[in-house]
C-alpha cells in the first residue's frame, strides 16, 4: 500500500514533465494529419486537372477523327462515282465496237476488255456499298419481301446462264417487312451474286437458287440457299473477312461478304453460313423487327 502511495507521488510529481512531452506529441500528430490531409488534397486536385486535361485531349483528338474519317468516306464516295462513269463509257464504245463486225482476234481483246472493265466496276460499286453503309443513317422502310426479292433478281436476267437456274422466294408469314432498303438490297444483291456465279451445270438436277423469309424471336430470318459448289470447311470462318478468297482463281474483289457482315452489323443482327462442297451454301441472317 505504502509502495504503491510513493508510486501514485511520483507520477504527481513528474507530471510537469509528462503534460508537456504528451501536449507536443499530440500538436505533432494533429500536424502531421493536417499535412497529409493538405498533400492527399493537392495531389487530388493535380488528378483532376490532369484527368480534365487528358480528357479534353482525348475528345479533341475523337472529333479530328470522326471528321477526317468523314473526309475520307466523303472522297471515296466521290472518288468511285467519278471512276464509274468513265468505265461506263468505256463499255459503251466496246458494245459499238463488237457491233462494227470486228476480225475474231480483235472481237478476243474486245471480250477481255470488257471483262477487265466489269471486275473493277465490280469493285467500285462494292467500295461505294462499303462508303454508304458507313456515312449514311438507318431509315426503316415497310414493303413486301416477296417483291422486293422479285425485282432484284429480274435485275440479273441478262446475265449468263440466269435462265439455267431455278430460282425461287418464299414468304409465308403474310405480313410487310419493316427494315432498311437500301442495306437490305445490298445484302440480297450480294447473296444472289454469288449464288449465280458459283452455281454447277454438272449436276443431275437443274442449278436453282431459294430465297426464303419468315419470323422467329422477333427476328426477320432471311436466307438464300443454292445447291452450286459450296464452300470448303477450312474457309467458312474466314469468309467474311476483308479480301479473303479461297483460291486465284475465284472471281471477286473479296469485299462482298464483308460489306454484307457490317452491314448485318450496323442492323444489329447475325449472320451464319452453312456449306458443302459439291452440295450447295446457306446464308441465314436474323434481323431484329423494327417497332
Amino acid at each position: 500500500m505504502k509502495s504503491l502511495y510513493i508510486l501514485f507521488t511520483q507520477v504527481i510529481y513528474r507530471w510537469d514533465i509528462i503534460l508537456p512531452g504528451l501536449l507536443f506529441l499530440f500538436f505533432v500528430s494533429l500536424g502531421s494529419y493536417g499535412l497529409g490531409m493538405n498533400i492527399r488534397d493537392r495531389r487530388k486536385k493535380t488528378l483532376k486537372k490532369l484527368v480534365k486535361k487528358r480528357t479534353e485531349e482525348l475528345e479533341k483528338t475523337n472529333k479530328e477523327l470522326k471528321l477526317r474519317n468523314d473526309e475520307l468516306d466523303r472522297f471515296v464516295y466521290s472518288a468511285s462515282h467519278d471512276l464509274s462513269s468513265p468505265l461506263k463509257s468505256i463499255l459503251g464504245l466496246i458494245k459499238v465496237a463488237k457491233m462494227e463486225n470486228p476480225e475474231a482476234q480483235q472481237l478476243q481483246y474486245l471480250i477481255m476488255m470488257k471483262k477487265s472493265v466489269d471486275k473493277l466496276e465490280s469493285f467500285i460499286e462494292e467500295v461505294i456499298q462499303y462508303s454508304r453503309n458507313a456515312r449514311l443513317p438507318i431509315k426503316h422502310e415497310c414493303f413486301q419481301f416477296k417483291q422486293f426479292a422479285l425485282d432484284i433478281l429480274l435485275n440479273y436476267q441478262y446475265i449468263n446462264d440466269y435462265n439455267k437456274i431455278t430460282f425461287e422466294i418464299e414468304d409465308t408469314t403474310g405480313e410487310p417487312i419493316t427494315t432498311d432498303g437500301m442495306r437490305l438490297r445490298i445484302i440480297l444483291n450480294n447473296l444472289i451474286s454469288n449464288a449465280i456465279k458459283f452455281h454447277r451445270t454438272d449436276l443431275n438436277e437443274k442449278p436453282k437458287v431459294k430465297i426464303t423469309r419468315l419470323i422467329e424471336s422477333n427476328n426477320d430470318v432471311i436466307s438464300v440457299e443454292d445447291n452450286g459448289r459450296g464452300i470448303e470447311s477450312e474457309y467458312l470462318d474466314k469468309v467474311f473477312e476483308m479480301f479473303f478468297r479461297g483460291t486465284e482463281t475465284m472471281p471477286g474483289s473479296g469485299l462482298g461478304l464483308y460489306i454484307l457482315k457490317e452491314i448485318v452489323n450496323k442492323l444489329n443482327g447475325e449472320i451464319r453460313v452453312k456449306s458443302e462442297v459439291g452440295k450447295g451454301t446457306a446464308f441465314v441472317i436474323a434481323l431484329p423487327r423494327a417497332e
